[in-house]
């Protein structure tokens, strides 16, 4: 019998949009459940770590840390590499999105002006470069569909991922990559993955 599945998160797409992502591009089902408020008061001291995203699986364990879900489930559903060489090359692509999402959530919440600025310009002038370049050098030794091997990988979707987050900020959007066209041209194949374009078209409005 197939596995139940339930992922816990707020109403925003955050850390949650990856797991999320990787359901939708594995075609598979799951409840996604959107906590705030007094709902999230009540859930926080059932959860291993009193943190969100919570996947939990069957109606009885709960996996958390969004790396560990997003692996989970890449395995689950054999969205990750054909070999153990490929699914190291997916893990070092999902802990590199990791740290550019990091420095983006650092210019978010910081509360000095100043050092705002000085984070944000940080961010447009030399981390989303050097991850745009990354990308491309990636693709261009992998022959330009996918990150790792031949077949959309759990790698695929946590760069898309990143890519959508700024795409859709508000303060960056798709020009942000202009310069990269082989970056646009990747997001532009994912997005349009039947599977993908299907949760994109229903996804509620959100913020980051």
């Amino acid at each position: 019998m197939p596995a139940k599945f339930k992922l816990s998160y707020f109403d925003i797409r955050g850390r949650a949009e990856l797991p999320r992502l990787v359901f939708a591009a594995a075609g598979k089902e799951f409840e996604d459940e959107r906590l705030g408020g007094d709902k999230w008061t009540a859930f926080k001291p059932k959860t291993p770590y009193g943190q969100m995203p919570i996947l939990t699986v069957d109606d009885k364990t709960m996996i958390n840390q969004t790396g560990a879900i997003v692996r989970y489930l890449a395995r689950e559903f054999g969205l990750y590499g054909s070999n153990n060489m490929e699914n190291t090359k997916c893990d070092i692509i999902i802990e590199t999105v990791s740290d550019v999402f990091i420095a983006i959530i650092k210019v978010h919440y910081e509360k000095d002006e100043a050092k705002k600025e000085e984070l944000g310009k940080k961010l447009s002038t030399e981390v989303l470069p050097q991850f745009f370049t990354y990308l491309c050098k990636l693709l261009t030794e992998n022959g330009g569909k996918c990150l790792v091997g031949s077949k959309l990988t759990v790698a695929d979707m946590a760069a898309f991922d990143m890519l959508d987050k700024l795409k859709c900020n508000p303060q960056m959007g798709e020009g942000v990559y202009k310069d990269f066209a082989e970056v646009k041209k990747f997001y532009e194949s994912v997005k349009t993955n039947a599977n993908v374009q299907k949760y994109l078209e229903k996804r509620p409005a959100a913020d980051m």
